[in-house]
């Protein structure tokens, strides 16, 4: 299995970067409750991208911005509980 990415992005200006550099966005996004906020019930966009053979997991903070980037990209978003 490839190593993954050291430096792997924590907000949405990063993972356009990595974007940018050729990393894909494998459908669907899962929305879900996030691990560390489960009592206020905060949502998190947990997100495979994809280089050649390379797969790594991103996870962000909800937010519209993340929202309407992935509505943009007709990413669909698979919401769970």
């Amino acid at each position: 299995m490839p190593p993954l990415r050291p430096e792997l992005p924590r907000s949405l200006d990063a993972l356009r970067a990595m974007l940018a550099e050729g990393w894909q966005i494998e459908a669907p996004v899962l929305a879900r409750l996030s691990w560390s906020q489960q009592r206020s019930g905060e949502r998190s966009y947990h997100i495979i991208i994809g280089h050649a053979a390379r797969r790594s997991l991103i996870v962000l903070p909800a937010s519209p911005e993340i929202h309407s980037f992935l509505a943009d990209l007709h990413i669909p978003i698979s919401e769970t509980h």
